[in-house]
């Protein structure tokens, strides 16, 4: 994956396989991202996590692995920006670099069936009924798993206008992220009515 990623342009890659060593990475170039293995965050009883905030502390953190057992998922989306589940298809790792570069949280289409009603939300309400049509739609695509592009191209908008839609939403509902919304989305019923 580090070969295939240094090929971006616009990204600056270390690679290591050794936690020791990749916490001495963070702490000495402080980077926008970091890509950490599930296995190795499993592996360490989730402590790196903790170890790498100490070490880099702008730094946000996406999960990569091939696992998508509720309990697992649930934690790496309590403390990261976001879930690549390593099917092979590299445009969504970066896509969720650049969302989380951008100071969004990205999704795995995989794994969004996962965020339910067991997650907190700090709403009294879901007040999904106060979402415009349209932003009820963008919100419906979104939880299906769809980025800003493909949900642009499915309602015929720009991606620009599909993230002005979910930033409403997240303002409308009080949230604080997308993925809050997608689980007050799910929370209030919206997963069947797309299914």
């Amino acid at each position: 994956m580090g070969k295939i990623l240094a090929k971006q342009e616009s990204l600056t890659i270390h690679d290591c396989a050794v936690s020791f060593k990749g916490l001495r990475l963070a702490q000495r170039y402080q980077p926008d991202v970091i890509i950490l293995d599930l296995e190795i965050l499993v592996a360490s009883s989730f402590k790196l996590y903790e170890q790498l905030k100490v070490q880099s502390t702008k730094s946000k953190l996406i999960v990569c692995g091939k696992q998508i057992d509720r309990e697992t998922i649930l934690k790496v989306y309590s403390i990261a920006a976001g879930y690549y589940y390593e099917d092979g298809d590299l445009s969504k790792l970066i896509l969720a670099i650049a969302n989380t570069f951008e100071g969004s949280i990205y999704v795995d289409p995989k794994t969004s069936h996962l965020l339910s009603n067991n997650l907190l939300l700090p709403v009294d309400s879901l007040g999904l009924d106060s979402l415009a049509p349209k932003e009820l739609v963008a919100l419906k695509h979104l939880i299906t798993g769809k980025d800003y592009q493909e949900i642009g191209q499915t309602m015929c908008i720009s991606s620009h206008t599909v993230r002005n839609y979910i930033c409403g939403i997240v303002k409308k509902l009080g949230l604080k992220n997308r993925t809050q919304a997608i689980v007050a989305a799910v929370r209030g019923g919206l997963l069947a009515e797309v299914q």
